[in-house]
């Protein structure tokens, strides 16, 4: 018995107005077509009807073909808008490697703060001691 609900309701008898099942898991059973996991965001194409990977646990969105044309003309637009930026961040960054590079080295080079870390100094730093010895010697 098919439940009618007006004239837009979908008929399951003759499948109009049914939409096509869009979740699949894996190991099932499918047409060709590009099937995107969300929880490992993989993208499985099947040329021809196959067998998703995975157990049932993993689950599969079918991509149309609509969404994948107008997904990879933007992504494209995208790359062709950046790609010129990245040319010259990239440019600007070994242009100043270059020029500024040695600069940094000769400046880390003269700066010299003494810090020999292998001496402790933890007696002090031996002037009184040399003055305990000289009054020892003169009186």
């Amino acid at each position: 018995m098919v439940r009618k609900h007006g004239n837009n309701a979908p008929n399951t008898e003759t499948g109009k107005g049914v939409r096509e099942m869009t979740r699949y898991s894996g190991g099932e059973s499918v047409g060709a077509g590009m099937y995107w996991n969300l929880k490992s965001m993989n993208v499985v194409g099947l040329k021809t009807a196959g067998v998703l990977p995975g157990g049932e646990e993993m689950i599969y969105r079918r991509l149309p073909f609509a969404i994948l044309f107008l997904l990879m003309i933007t992504l494209g637009g995208v790359y062709i808008l950046f790609l010129p930026v990245m040319i010259i961040c990239t440019t600007v960054y070994m242009v100043g490697v270059r020029v500024f590079g040695s600069l940094f080295l000769q400046m880390r080079k003269s700066v010299s703060f003494g810090w020999r870390p292998s001496e402790a100094y933890l007696s002090g730093n031996g002037k009184e001691k040399k003055g305990e010895e000289t009054e020892k010697k003169e009186g």
